[in-house]
């Protein structure tokens, strides 16, 4: 049972790489039709009464087989070798086949060469830069005229016919590059996106318990002469926030260097819930003279990132707090009401000049960014004078 679910699996797995090798595939197979077809009509053309006029056919019709045959392979090859190289080199050949074919009086046109040269301008004005698609587009004009002219002769038809084929592969060639670059935005888009996210997670993982470090090592100076015993508590208390600080560095960094087994890229979030949140608050306070939690069902199955964002947002609250009113008190709340997880996070003891810096922190953009992407709502502001009130609503049912 085991072999034939992991075959299975095999069959599947390797569906997308057979699909995205189809028009690979597709076009070797076209290729190699008008080579055939090409060369089937050069043998015929061997076929003539008079030995000098047979000579000249034969070389000519040789002559343009092969060079149709050159500039198929640059078409197979492209993408593996440089673009201006490829497009350079397959406009050249063309170029000198026209004029061979010129000298020597020998009208033949070459199917496969055509069409090479409509997918090499299609892949040259996708890829090249700007300056180099205009060259793309201005060289692949002057190499159908010259092959039309040179080969056949003045023709309206086959001239018409010719700048119709070009025009056709230059409008593809600009709707490929403008499908690339529009891929390409929105790529460095994500990149953005994903850079501002690590921000955020590397601010709410060590900016709280660096705080943390910087408070208790001021109690810490200003206890020491006068009591040992709290020296050792708040020397204890840098430690332990040291060291979880370090711990949730380590934690996105292994998230970032290290993949799951089935492929995919690990999670920055480093997991936290609402069990989580006593400890949170004892180490913000540990002796609970200036904190008060009220938290009601710690371990309630919860939606997934409800309870990792209301840790977070409990923690960015706690942090503000220390930062702006280190001397105030501070009433933690986090209850589920209908169907919601409400957070409510006060504290006073705010100066006016720190209650106007606190709204254009980051930590609190990243809250209120976390909280909206759940269907939450967030409100976060001055209450009294000295009061600064985090209330969050988190809706614990699925969003439609």
């Amino acid at each position: 049972m085991t072999t034939s679910s992991d075959g299975g699996r095999g069959r599947l797995g390797s569906l997308p790489v057979r699909l995205k090798a189809a028009p690979k595939v597709a076009e070797l197979v076209a290729l190699v039709f008008l080579l055939v077809v090409d060369f089937e009509l050069a043998a015929r053309s061997a076929v003539v009464p008079e030995s000098g006029a047979a000579e000249a056919l034969i070389a000519g019709a040789m002559t343009t087989a092969f060079v149709a045959l050159v500039v198929a392979a640059l078409v197979v090859a492209r993408g593996r070798l440089p673009v201006t190289l490829t497009v350079l080199s397959a406009f050249t050949v063309s170029l000198l086949a026209s004029g061979i074919a010129a000298s020597v009086g020998f009208p033949w046109f070459s199917l496969t060469e055509s069409a090479a040269l409509a997918a090499l301008t299609v892949f040259g004005v996708r890829a090249a830069s700007l300056r180099g698609a205009i060259a793309v587009g201005g060289g692949s004009l002057v190499v159908a005229l010259a092959l039309t002219l040179l080969r056949i002769g003045v023709d309206e038809t086959a001239i018409l016919l010719a700048i119709l084929v070009w025009g056709c592969a230059v409008i593809g060639g600009v709707a490929a590059r403008f499908v690339r670059l529009r891929r390409e935005s929105a790529l460095e888009a994500a990149r953005r996106t994903e850079r501002l996210e690590l921000a955020r997670e590397l601010h709410d993982v060590v900016a709280h318990q660096v705080t943390g470090i910087v408070v208790q090592a001021q109690a810490a100076l200003a206890v020491a002469r006068d009591d040992p015993e709290r020296t050792a508590e708040a020397l204890t208390a840098i430690e332990a926030a040291g060291t979880e600080a370090l711990t949730g560095m380590r934690r996105m960094v292994g998230a970032i260097r290290d993949e799951h087994s089935d492929g995919k890229p690990a999670s920055l979030s480093v997991g936290y819930g609402l069990a989580d949140i006593p400890t949170l608050v004892e180490r913000f306070d540990p002796a609970r003279e200036r904190t008060t939690l009220h938290l009601e069902d710690a371990d309630a199955p919860l939606p997934p990132g409800v309870g990792e964002s209301a840790y977070r947002v409990v923690r960015e609250a706690l942090t503000n707090a220390r930062k702006h009113a280190p001397a105030g008190t501070t009433a933690v709340s986090v209850r589920v009401i209908d169907a919601e997880l409400v957070l409510e996070i006060e504290n006073d003891g705010v100066p006016a000049g720190a209650r106007e810096d606190a709204t254009a922190g980051f930590g609190l953009t990243g809250m209120t960014e976390r909280v909206t992407a759940l269907g939450g709502v967030m409100r976060a502001g001055a209450g009294t004078s000295d009061t600064w009130t985090v209330a969050v609503s988190l809706p614990l049912e699925t969003q439609r």
